[in-house]
């Protein structure tokens, strides 16, 4: 009888055993639910930042390659990653060109390549002012002057850096294409078919030096980036459409890359050689008048030399007038003494202009020392002036040279 009554005892807490273990499970189970809705809830907030990371990092590299080459990238046509230049379906990111890896294979990218505003080209030379100019143009011929032929020589190519300076001006850089960059960002109606980004909003659309695009957590292009077309960076996420893009317009990246500084710096020293140039050629006439000069104060020294021998020949002439005059007017009436007294008169005159031709014989002289003087003095201004000029154009071809490099 006791045995009988401890069996139902037994089973009642088995049973309730069970019930606890499906309670559990059931708090388990809702738990996972809830973890599940939390863990789907902060998922994009998550990933957001590492794609916002991605296209920053790509935007560097893009930067990266204008410093590098002068230009642009091309868009790759295919997820190999290499340039795909004049290929106008090519819209993918050229990562290998980059140097990036080939997670960045997925990104959409495009370039202005428009026309005379083709930012994935080098220009052709175009710093205004031009440094290559024949800097000899105008330059004196200096015989028998061994000072100014070295100072010559700078700009005819036998010494200095001039001439070589000037032909490396035929190179081009960033610099070159900074002036396509800042064109295209000062052109208030750009030309058809230049890079957009269209809103979708307004249709509304801007002007893009470049664009990258992420398709975002569901790996989709959405929206206007299903083509060669982009969408507005910045255009709001929805349930429809989850891409991620940074745009950037030829006006913040001619200020990224440091555009506007260097072709300042680039436009003040092209102008400071030119107007070196300048001062050299105004002092080299100035020094032409002087040698010129010099050439007047011999012909004027020579003239007083003949001056004085003229003026010394007729005080000969007249004293031998006078002399034969007195021996004849022993013999001779009143008349002929009258001649010896105007002979006399007549030598006297001359002896007077022998006086005033050594006056004019030492001041020419004076004059010829002067002239030289002052050629002396203004040769080495212009050697000077000279050598700042060298200085000047070796400082803006450096600058030309180095384009956008630090």
């Amino acid at each position: 009888m006791t045995a009988r009554m401890q069996r139902p005892g037994r089973l009642r807490q088995a049973g309730f055993s069970l019930v606890e273990l499906a309670v559990s499970l059931a708090i388990v189970g809702l738990l996972g639910v809830i973890a599940w809705r939390w863990v789907a809830s902060t998922r994009e907030p998550l990933q957001r930042p590492a794609i916002m990371g991605q296209l920053a990092e790509a935007q560097a590299a893009v930067e990266g390659f204008v410093l590098a080459r002068g230009r642009l990238p091309c868009a790759a046509a295919t997820t190999g990653g290499a340039e795909a230049c004049g290929n106008a379906a090519a819209v993918l990111l050229p990562w290998r060109d980059l140097g990036l890896s080939s997670r960045f294979s997925q990104l959409r990218y495009g370039v202005n390549q428009a026309g005379a505003y083709n930012l994935a080209v080098a220009p052709a030379n175009t710093v205004s002012p031009t440094l290559g100019f024949d800097y000899t143009q105008g330059i004196l011929a200096v015989p028998q002057n061994t000072e100014m032929d070295a100072a010559l020589g700078r700009l005819r190519g036998t010494s200095g850096a001039i001439p070589a300076a000037v032909l490396q001006n035929g190179a081009t850089n960033g610099l070159d294409w900074c002036r396509v960059l800042r064109r295209y960002a000062a052109d208030a109606a750009p030309p058809a078919g230049v890079l957009r980004a269209t809103n979708p909003v307004d249709a509304t659309s801007i002007t893009l030096a470049f664009i990258i695009a992420h398709p975002g957590m569901n790996g989709v292009f959405e929206g206007n980036n299903t083509g060669v077309t982009f969408d507005f960076p910045g255009r709001a996420q929805t349930n429809t459409f989850d891409d991620l893009a940074v745009g950037v317009g030829p006006s913040d990246l001619s200020a990224r890359i440091g555009c506007v500084a260097r072709l300042s710096a680039m436009q003040a020293a092209a102008q400071g050689a030119y107007t070196a140039y300048d001062n050299a050629r105004v002092v080299q006439r100035y020094w032409a008048l002087r040698v010129f000069d010099i050439a007047q104060a011999k012909a004027a020294k020579e003239s007083a030399e003949t001056g004085v021998i003229l003026a010394a020949m007729n005080v000969a002439l007249a004293a031998g007038s006078a002399a034969l005059a007195v021996a004849s007017a022993a013999n001779t009436e009143a008349l002929t003494i009258a001649g010896v007294a105007l002979s006399i008169a007549n030598a006297a005159s001359a002896a007077v202009e022998v006086g005033l031709a050594a006056t004019d014989l030492t001041e020419a002289i004076q004059a010829e020392q002067d002239s030289i003087a002052k050629e002396l003095a203004s040769r080495a201004y212009l050697a000077h002036v000279y050598d700042t000029f060298t200085q000047a154009l070796n400082s803006a071809t450096l600058l030309d040279a180095k384009g956008l490099n630090p």
